[in-house]
């Protein structure tokens, strides 16, 4: 059914985690507006949410991340323990295992991060073979040999760090948009953005250069969605919708993968004590080819991902399928060597995802184009930052200097802008 004759004070495209946060503070701030969420999946967070392995940290030298992650983290904090809303936040902490040229390449940002209120635990060899005798510490088969992998001489683990489960953020989000007489329309998919001249003369071909253009809407399956203001939230998607407008949003496609593992010889490393609470193992990430595992202790699995980089290519799908093979010849060798608990074991379940990559600098943008405002580049910090996020949108929106986060911490939405853009240098990428 055609919506032509509707029109909304603010459009959000994209019913993803950023998107949600976004309508929730937008209405939240201002609960008089006509807000409606889009999105061509069914449900929200159906896309690349459901695919996050959602793990959480303030681990970060640059202090706008670091913001914009200890902000949303606290505030999950909230959610769960004050409002009572299970989003499943359990802080398990992250464990990096570390070469000796690794170690030192972190021992030059320690004291830095640990001043600025970072909570960090070094674990040495020792430590970690009592704690992880799954572990090989030096890898000394023919096999590791050609992978060239090294001895892991330390552990660092971010103690305020964790994983939340994705469909439940979203789920509060969702709720409490709702509550606050926030629309919804699934089973909707934006074509294009609408372009038009801010003084339509009625001529054909506008907007010409010399007109100021203004975005009136979104073309979408079920006709032309009018609305005032237009929040661009698709992720990955957001290139097909800027693109044909030539703007360039700085965001890149790259295809994640997480492979689900499953048997009785992980046990001992599940129920690892002595890193938590939880007594199990944090959310670790392997000295070599980007593999990390998180332990998944409803489901007594592990999810096994990896951070590739070069040599995967930035392409989008739009139904990307994850491949067995990845895991077999990019991941297992790696995760199996220094583990050899899992040796043996495959893969009972995989799905595949996208990050939306900011190109610059891996730091989320957002930021306004005449009245668009865009909310992209999260590089795969999504969840960790999305609150923050929301607040800014919603900032953005409200045309503030400055932004507030949750626990009353402020930061100038330009920062994380393309104009003015200060993000500071990420330094903790081992």
């Amino acid at each position: 059914m055609s919506q032509s004759s509707e029109r909304f004070d603010v459009v959000v495209v994209g019913a993803g985690i950023i998107g949600l946060s976004a309508a929730y503070h937008l209405k939240e701030e201002e609960p008089n507006l006509r807000i409606l969420v889009l999105d061509r999946n069914a449900a929200p967070a159906q896309g690349d949410t459901s695919k996050s392995v959602a793990g959480v940290r303030n681990t970060f030298t640059s202090e706008v991340n670091r913001l914009l992650a200890s902000s949303s983290i606290d505030f999950y904090r909230h959610v769960q323990s004050e409002i009572g809303f299970d989003v499943s936040l359990e802080m398990i902490g992250y464990l990096w295992l570390m070469t000796d040229s690794q170690s030192k390449r972190f021992e030059s940002i320690e004291s830095g991060m640990r001043q600025q209120g970072v909570r960090l635990r070094v674990i040495d060899g020792q430590q970690l073979a009592e704690l992880l005798p799954d572990l090989v510490l030096q890898p000394k088969s023919d096999q590791s040999k050609v992978m060239h992998l090294s001895e892991v001489c330390q552990g660092v683990q971010g103690l305020d760090c964790g994983t939340v489960a994705p469909e439940s953020v979203a789920k509060f989000y969702a709720e409490q948009y709702v509550k606050l007489g926030g629309q919804f329309q699934f089973g909707t998919e934006v074509k294009r953005i609408h372009l038009e001249a801010k003084d339509d003369l009625g001529l054909p071909g506008e907007p010409y250069v010399w007109q100021d253009p203004i975005f009136s809407g979104v073309e979408t399956n079920h006709g032309l969605i009018k609305a005032d203001t237009i929040v661009i939230a698709t992720g990955a998607r957001t290139p097909i919708l800027l693109d044909p407008l030539g703007f360039d949003c700085f965001v890149k496609a790259k295809k994640r993968q997480v492979f689900q593992l499953r048997g009785t010889a992980l046990t001992r490393l599940l129920n690892a004590k002595g890193f938590n609470e939880q007594n199990t193992l944090p959310l670790t990430i392997l000295p070599k080819g980007g593999v990390y595992f998180r332990p998944v202790r409803g489901e007594k699995s592990f999810w096994v991902g990896a951070a590739d980089d070069l040599g995967r290519p930035f392409a989008f799908e739009n139904e990307p399928m994850p491949e067995e093979s990845y895991f077999t010849y990019n991941m297992y060798p790696v995760l199996s060597e220094y583990f050899p608990c899992f040796q043996s074991i495959r893969p009972v379940n995989s799905w595949a995802g996208f990050y939306d990559i900011n190109s610059v600098d891996s730091t989320p943008i957002v930021d306004k184009i005449s009245n668009c405002i865009l909310a992209t580049g999260m590089s795969g910090s999504g969840i960790m930052k999305a609150d923050s996020v929301g607040r800014i949108v919603a900032a953005v929106y409200q045309n503030k200097s400055e932004a507030t986060l949750y626990g009353n911490r402020r930061i100038a939405p330009s920062r994380i802008g393309l104009v003015n853009r200060s993000v500071g240098k990420e330094e903790f990428v081992l």
